[in-house]
């Protein structure tokens, strides 16, 4: 995936990306009115209800930003000729761009983004649908996980949408505490370690203390909960907001983990229930 294609889909309102003359091709793939075959995003379409494949349809420049203009001749003789690296690239920057992909399914079904682009930044000020109408549909599924703590992460994708870095990371914090806690109340009689004393450790240890009962994920990348904490307590809106798709993605594979282990033992029940009917019928 492609910066660009990442700032469009996975991060919130006024996120950037850095850009540089390294970056033409995806500039011009992505900004140009020109048609770009192969130029798609994959993401969850609203209409349809289910991830689609969209296709990139154009892209409109404001004129109050500047028209996109390449000078192709040669002042003196009006001959052709290529334009240099560097007035194509400086051609994209200090505009405003809006784009408009559209579902390949149904082509009635669109996404906008609008974007400004710098100097060095291209910046995403507006989208439609939004984040949150795109990302909450995917994780409904976490609901029979989550329960009431489903709130949470809503919440969380719902700040993050907005803007909101440091707020977003309460949220996810308290999932993570969450899900820890919950497991140990599971398997307190399993263990030896009295309620009191687990409380009272250092977060990484609880997570060493129910090593056993925890996904893998989850028990291999522990200093998760120091990074969301430090980005609470010490790092800035966008430098949280910078680190929260990451986050989010490493507490969908935890959830992910989680739910396989919910479904396997509901399968397994309907298994062993099945075949102990059957087998008490045999008998007779």
């Amino acid at each position: 995936m492609g910066k660009i294609e990442e700032l469009l889909v996975n991060r919130g309102l006024y996120d950037s990306v850095d850009i540089s003359i390294d970056d033409l091709d995806e500039l011009e793939k992505c900004l140009s009115k020109r048609d770009y075959v192969g130029n798609t995003i994959d993401c969850f379409c609203k209409q349809c209800g289910t991830n689609r494949v969209f296709e990139y349809a154009t892209s409109e420049i404001h004129e109050e930003t500047g028209i996109m203009r390449i000078n192709i001749f040669d002042d003196v003789s009006g001959k052709m000729r290529i334009p240099k690296k560097e007035e194509t690239f400086n051609s994209y920057l200090n505009k405003r761009y809006v784009l408009t992909y559209r579902c390949t399914r149904d082509k009635g079904h669109a996404i906008l983004f609008d974007l400004i682009v710098t100097d060095d930044k291209i910046i995403k000020i507006g989208q439609y649908p939004s984040v949150a109408d795109l990302v909450i549909p995917e994780i409904a599924k976490y609901k029979s996980v989550l329960g009431t703590q489903y709130r949470e992460l809503s919440k969380a994708v719902g700040l993050f949408a907005h803007g909101i870095g440091i707020g977003s990371f309460v949220y996810l914090r308290r999932i993570i505490e969450k899900l820890v806690f919950d497991k140990y109340s599971e398997v307190a009689d399993r263990i030896s370690i009295p309620s009191e004393e687990f409380e009272h450790q250092k977060f990484d240890v609880k997570i060493e203390t129910l090593i056993e009962f925890l996904p893998n994920i989850l028990v291999e990348n522990k200093n998760v909960y120091g990074i969301v904490s430090k980005g609470i307590h010490e790092l800035s809106e966008d430098e949280c907001l910078e680190m929260f798709p990451y986050v989010r993605a490493g507490i969908e594979l935890i959830l992910d983990d989680l739910l396989a282990e919910r479904e396997r033992k509901a399968k397994e029940k309907m298994f062993e229930k099945f075949v102990a009917q059957k087998t008490g019928e045999l008998r007779k």
